[in-house]
This record gives structure tokens, sequence and C-alpha cells, in this order.
């Protein structure tokens, strides 16, 4: 069901992206992360980053998210959830758990009956415009402890880290996120939100030796506040200078 709503998805929501946690981890186990790996710690992190999750339960992965979204309130409240209407006559681990808990507290309550045999997805859509309306909004970045960095703000400051240093490895990435916050961070999750911009298609791996650079067609969050253009303009210069002072090979990673 989710690869049937994924096919219409760009003309009933064109101002939305469709994500899913298995585009995050495409890139991640080329990290190095030393955390062993939990891809329920992936999901919590994708649904903090997203305005709204819609889950189709329908087969034992999305009855497993559906109770693990239910049981956080910060992300049961983003949940969308599709039931099949023609598998409701009987009580179920879904009915009477997930299902209760997210339409208690959804933004988008009640759950939705969705006829899985000719799903109208139009039904989700225009729940999600009607009661979570996008809405642009400016706020000034502040650095503060990593701990109440929120995923939103990490995810835009590695960004913008890639996209001024023109390419990077993800160690790069790292030792600069690590100069922001005076050593105090969690190189994991660092390493996720990474791999989750790759995922999103925000930054690409060009070349064989784990580099990345910042996609163009893909605008930064972050822009710089007035009375720095000249210092940012200056340092984007020197960072330009010392490229090209590298060797061919390097160069040609580069596309310069």
């Amino acid at each position: 069901m989710r690869r049937k709503f994924q096919d219409i998805f760009s003309s009933l929501l064109p101002d939305f992206e469709f994500f899913e946690p298995e585009f995050a981890m495409r890139n991640y186990f080329g990290l190095g992360d030393e955390r062993p790996f939990d891809i329920s710690e992936f999901e919590e992190l994708i649904g903090e980053l997203s305005h709204s999750i819609v889950l189709f339960p329908e087969a034992p992965g999305s009855f497993a998210e559906a109770g693990y979204f239910g049981a956080i309130d910060s992300l049961a409240k983003k949940t969308i959830l599709a039931i099949d209407l023609n598998r409701q006559k009987n009580d179920s681990f879904i009915s009477l758990g997930p299902a209760k808990k997210i339409a208690d507290i959804s933004f988008f309550q009640p759950n939705i009956q969705l006829n899985y045999n000719e799903p109208d997805f139009s039904l989700i859509s225009q729940r999600i415009l009607e009661r979570r309306p996008l809405k642009k909004s400016k706020g000034a970045f502040v650095i503060k402890p990593f701990n109440q960095t929120s995923t939103f703000e990490l995810f835009a400051l590695i960004h913008q880290i890639v996209s001024l240093l023109r390419i990077a490895t993800a160690a790069d990435v790292e030792f600069f996120v690590n100069s922001v916050y005076k050593s105090h961070i969690n190189p994991s999750k660092v390493k996720k939100v990474i791999s989750m911009l790759v995922g999103s298609r925000r930054l690409m791996e060009v070349g064989g030796f784990d580099h990345l650079r910042a996609c163009e067609d893909r605008a930064s969050f972050l822009s710089v506040r007035e009375g720095f253009q000249t210092s940012h303009d200056v340092l984007s210069v020197d960072i330009a200078t010392a490229m090209l002072e590298a060797d061919a090979d390097f160069l040609a990673v580069l596309g310069a």
C-alpha cells in the first residue's frame, strides 16, 4: 500500500517530500558508527524531522511501526493511521492498542478507514492539508548544548557545513560539528543525520573515497545573518582557493 501511495504522492502533495526510513540507511553502514545498529533510533530521528507520518498496517513490519510510533507521544501526534476498511469487523492488536492510542492524540484524528482494494489516497492528503498545512517560518540558529539541539537544527547545520566546504568526508563533518559544540557531541547521531541527508538527496556521494557534496538543486535551510555576509564570502573564497591547489585527482572528484 505504501508503494501505491508513493506512486501518486507528488500529485496529491506537491509541496511535500516522500521519505521512508530505508532511504536513510543506504549510506549509514559505511560511516563507521561504533554503536550497535538500532532501526528504531533511525525511525525516531526521521519522525522528529517529519511533518507527518503515514502508516499502513498491513504486514509485520508496519504492525511493529504502528506499535512503536503509538508508544511515543511526540510521534503519535504526527501519525495518520490508514487502516484497512475490510479488516475491521473483529478486534485486533492494532485496533485495541496502537490505533486507539494514535486516534486519541493525533493531530489527524480520527484514524482513516481506507479500502485497501480500491484505495482513495486523497483521504490522506486532504487530512494533512486541512489539519496541518505547511507554514513557512524563520528563526535564528543559536548554538546551544548538543543534547538541546533539535534533529532539524543538526540536519540543517551539517548540510550547511558540507555546502560551505564544497566537499567533505563524514569524518570532516564530525570534526567541524565537534568544534562547534566544543567536543560535546553524539558521534552516532551525527552519522545518522549525515545518512539521512544522503537519503533525502541533499548530500550526494562522489568519488571512490567516501566524499560528500551538497546537491545543487537543494537549497540550504540556513542563510547568513545580516552583518556576516562579507566574512562568509571571504571564507568561501579561501576554501575555493585551497581546493584549487589540490592535486588533479582530487579536483576531478570535486568537479572543478
